[in-house]
């Protein structure tokens, strides 16, 4: 019998080997810290949208106030297409402006019946282009559509529309170009290619020739 078993001593636990697999000390709190960090992050996340979404609302007045219809609002009223490039003191470049090009531009309200547009061609490239109030195009045409050397269109609402057709003739179309305007008010835009460094005089003059009044 060997001193060990004579002494009543237990035997030592045997110790594991190099090649043995140790479980991580307390992983279920871990786990538990890990799920309430997430837990945490994701209200953040909550609260923070919360507050760009209140605040988006909050400001959507002042983005409408500073649209391009509100901004180029007063240029055309005297029956005119003006000038915007370079854009007068006060009022915003235009975007997306081709250096190349001249700029000139309308505004209309339809509240007090639709807008006729009449635009001369000339020797330079013409294109006229209607945007709604808000932004985007509604309707565009270049001078290669000119009927004569004229470019004209009526710019109104759905509902003017359906009036204008129901003062139509019966048995009759219509030859006048009508354009419908989803938004009550809006920009007519003229842009004029310029070739030469000396054809923007003759751009300006054409661009600004552009007129816009109530239709008959």
């Amino acid at each position: 019998m060997s001193s060990v078993a004579q002494n009543g001593a237990a035997p030592a636990a045997a110790s594991p080997g190099p090649g043995a697999k140790r479980q991580p000390a307390g992983w279920p709190a871990r786990l538990g810290r890990l799920a309430q960090r997430f837990v945490l992050l994701t209200l953040a996340g909550l609260v923070m949208a919360g507050i760009v979404h209140i605040a988006v609302i909050l400001l959507i007045p002042v983005f409408a106030e500073q649209d391009a219809a509100t901004a180029y609002a007063r240029l055309g009223l005297n029956g005119k297409a003006e000038l915007v490039t370079p854009p007068a003191p006060g009022l915003p470049a235009v975007r997306d402006g081709d250096p190349n090009s001249v700029a000139a531009i309308c505004s209309y309200d339809l509240a007090a019946g639709p807008m006729r547009i009449v635009a001369r061609t000339g020797s330079l490239p013409l294109g006229i282009s209607v945007h709604r109030r808000g932004g985007g195009v509604v309707y565009a045409i270049t001078d290669r559509a000119a009927i004569r050397g004229v470019l004209e269109f009526l710019v109104m609402t759905e509902a003017q529309l359906d009036e204008r057709l129901a003062q139509d003739e019966e048995g009759e179309t219509s030859r006048e170009l009508r354009v419908v305007s989803p938004s009550q008010q809006g920009l007519i835009v003229a842009r004029v290619m310029v070739r030469h460094g000396f054809d923007r005089g003759e751009a300006q003059a054409l661009a600004t020739s552009v007129a816009c009044g109530l239709a008959d």
